[in-house]
């Protein structure tokens, strides 16, 4: 898949660099930076163990940075017309194993961190007032920027994250390819029986 685990690690290192401005932060760039803060200020706490047994680190990104995304809404993007002709069993399923699919990417992605820098640029709104994308820069030492997006929405009591992109390229839209591609040769089912056997053995 075109640079996942690089738009997972993304989100790792969003708030490493606190880089202080006199204008107001937009409230979805806040959700992004108090929530990594708090990931690394976990990391920092608890490192050896985490390294010692991974479900602590499945557990750190599944309590925090992962209940600011939408799954269901993501789900239905990633799926498109197969969402809405799947049942409510095989949703709920797919769901829950897309959602794991990504914890798993996103903590080894933790593990593979290194010093990056993070440039935050100007918030371009949506189309919608509830909605924005918090668009940042990864500057890797001696590296060319990797521009990341995260398109996020105000859910009410939080601002959700329903898509990330990097280079210009939509998590989704790339996920959506690779799924419609398996779902053509097994059908819905075989594709979350595969997701579900990939999660299994990584959660080992």
């Amino acid at each position: 898949m075109y640079r996942i685990k690089n738009v997972l690690a993304g989100l790792v290192v969003l708030c490493w660099s606190a880089t202080l401005t006199a204008m107001p932060v937009h409230p979805a760039e806040q959700v992004v930076r108090d929530t990594t803060t708090q990931v690394f200020n976990a990391l920092d706490d608890e490192a050896l163990g985490i390294r010692k047994d991974l479900s602590k680190l499945y557990a750190l990104v599944n309590d925090t940075v992962l209940t600011h995304f939408d799954f269901q809404r993501m789900s239905r993007r990633v799926l498109g017309k197969h969402w809405r002709k799947a049942n409510s069993d095989q949703r709920s399923r797919f769901a829950q194993e897309f959602q794991t699919l990504l914890v798993r990417t996103y903590a080894t992605a933790l593990l593979e961190y290194s010093d990056q820098k993070i440039a935050y640029l100007p918030v371009r709104k949506g189309s919608r007032a509830s909605e924005a994308v918090i668009r940042t820069e990864v500057r890797p030492p001696g590296g060319m920027p990797i521009p990341i997006g995260y398109a996020m929405y105000d859910g009410g009591k939080d601002w959700k994250v329903y898509d990330v992109s990097i280079d210009g390229v939509s998590l989704v839209i790339n996920y959506r390819a690779s799924f419609n591609s398996q779902i053509r040769r097994e059908g819905l089912d075989g594709l979350i029986n595969k997701l579900a056997e990939r999660n299994k053995a990584q959660g080992k």
